[in-house]
């Protein structure tokens, strides 16, 4: 069996560990000066080397030709030892499936036995976070007073839930993410290593959706190499798109175009085409924000881009798309109808049909009678009569009907409506309530009250003015998204993502430029 390459290409010194200097110096000085702490804690996202800076540093404190500058040599058996997982000294626990108070009671049992082979036993405890509060406290006393032979490294991605007792008894250390550049220098490492060349467009989506994840980029070069051809040991920006379902240029332009040009058939087709052809939507509206973000930067810096849709776009339009395109990524964490939540952005650029036309008919009727007594009429808001009693146990058990009554009317309303529910009636007022903000504000559009309105008084014969709130208490549930750029992979041959020979131009960003959308 094959090594995976981020396993392969696993730093072995300090050296080598990229993007985190700020902790191999102080690491290395601690080795080279036996200044060492007997507990230590890793603090950073997920593949950022917060593990293999453990091994190193077991390698390191028990290295028997230890380097000038702190570093293992690589070379005695201790450390070919701890590259082979064949070091006894060196234990590496999970605590995501041995948390409990039993496991750490028997750590605490073996820590006094001295070690087998090295001047020190490492015990690397990984996402510490996940043990259990007796677990906790059990090892507090371990941290509290250890034998001078023992070493704890913790690591974590989530800090904040660790003890404060625990925090103050170790040496922290914070991993950073990498930048740009940093997952470039790790790819082409590991491309180099494998005899394979990678286009700078394919190492730019790599990098990209990497997202500062210097295993999750070595993850994904690993996809790419397995799908490859290897017939000229090239990896192209096609082979990338296709591989990793990735959205492509072509396809957020033809999407923004038609939105713009208020096409909603157009942009329904789009949508449906894009999730046939297998691309991940979340990687699509992640990959959108960034088409805008260019866009909007490319507005204020007056330059020229080669977007269809870049000419029919004021600044305050591209504000529009981004507040929306982020409310969709948003709203993704918590729904299994990815689809419908895209679809649903339709109705906020594209005016109905139906409801024209019905607008015309109406207009047209109220120039015959009067028009001035007819616009006077419907500026007034909508009230029960007094002899008019609105019966909410009969609306509340046939909303669903009522949503049905309105699909062939206005589509879309119907899928905003399906995930509301009515919980009172004061009065004149019926008071629904909806998940997401994005959905009460299309269901408060003139438009769409007036198409509820009419259904309301269709099947229960009264008027009644609608109050629509968002459930605050109903937050979407976090959904771990761990290599989630790597879910849902299809074949080559079931991809057919659609290419241009269109060459696309990315002008360089200012500093100043790039602080208007930091925390995107």
């Amino acid at each position: 069996m094959s090594t995976v390459l981020y396993r392969k290409y696993r730093a072995q010194n300090f050296d080598e560990l990229v993007g985190q200097e700020h902790i191999t110096k102080i690491l290395k000085n601690a080795v080279k000066r036996d200044q060492l702490s007997h507990a230590y804690l890793f603090v950073g996202s997920r593949g950022t080397g917060k593990t293999s800076a453990a091994r190193i540093f077991a390698k390191a404190v028990n290295c028997t030709n230890i380097g000038k500058d702190g570093n293992p040599c690589g070379k005695c058996t201790i450390c070919k030892g701890v590259l082979s997982g064949n070091f006894l000294d060196l234990i590496e626990i999970d605590a995501a499936s041995n948390r409990g108070i039993d496991q750490i009671r028997e750590l605490k049992e073996k820590i006094e036995f001295s070690p087998n082979e090295g001047k020190y036993k490492v015990y690397i405890i990984d996402e510490v976070h996940m043990l259990t509060t007796e677990a906790f406290n059990a090892l507090l006393k371990t941290l509290e007073e250890p034998p001078s032979h023992i070493i704890f490294i913790l690591a974590t991605t989530e800090v904040h839930k660790l003890p404060a007792t625990i925090l103050s008894r170790c040496q922290r250390y914070d991993f950073k993410l990498g930048n740009d550049k940093e997952i470039e220098a790790v790819i082409d490492r590991s491309s180099k290593g494998e005899g394979m060349k990678v286009e700078d467009s394919a190492k730019y989506l790599i990098v990209k959706n990497a997202r500062g994840s210097y295993r999750d980029a070595l993850s994904l070069l690993d996809v790419v190499f397995c799908g490859q051809s290897g017939k000229d040991k090239k990896i192209t920006e096609e082979e990338v798109r296709d591989l990793l379902g990735l959205p492509d240029i072509v396809m957020v332009d033809a999407l923004l175009t038609s939105l713009m040009n208020g096409d909603a058939k157009k942009a329904l087709d789009l949508i449906e085409s894009i999730e046939k052809k297998g691309v991940n939507l979340e990687q699509f509206v992640s990959y959108t924000l960034e088409i805008l973000r260019e866009v909007l930067v490319a507005k204020i810096k007056d330059e020229e881009l080669e977007y269809d849709f870049y000419n029919k776009v004021a600044q305050k339009d591209i504000l529009k798309f981004v507040k929306i395109f982020l409310e969709i990524e948003r709203s993704f964490r918590g729904s299994s109808n990815q689809s419908l939540i895209l679809e649903m952005i339709i109705p906020e650029f594209c005016v109905d049909q139906n409801i024209e036309e019905e607008e015309e008919e109406e207009e047209e009727e109220a120039v015959d009678n009067d028009v001035d007594m007819k616009e006077e009429e419907d500026k007034k808001p909508v009230v029960v009569s007094s002899d008019e009693d609105i019966d909410f146990e009969a609306i509340k058990k046939n909303w669903g009907k009522v949503a049905q009554a309105i699909k062939p009317v206005h589509r879309h309303l119907f899928a905003f409506l399906g995930t509301s529910k009515p919980i009172r009636c004061e009065g004149s007022s019926l008071y629904i309530e909806v998940p997401f903000q994005f959905h009460k504000d299309q269901i408060d559009c003139p438009q769409s009250r007036d198409v509820i309105n009419r259904v309301l008084k269709d099947m229960f014969n009264v008027s009644c003015h609608l109050v629509c709130s968002v459930n605050e208490k109903a937050k979407p549930r976090m959904k771990s998204n761990a290599d989630i750029v790597l879910k849902d992979i299809p074949t080559k041959e079931s991809v057919n993502v659609a290419s241009s020979k269109k060459k696309y131009f990315r002008p360089k960003m200012s500093a100043e430029v790039e602080a208007i959308f930091e925390g995107m």
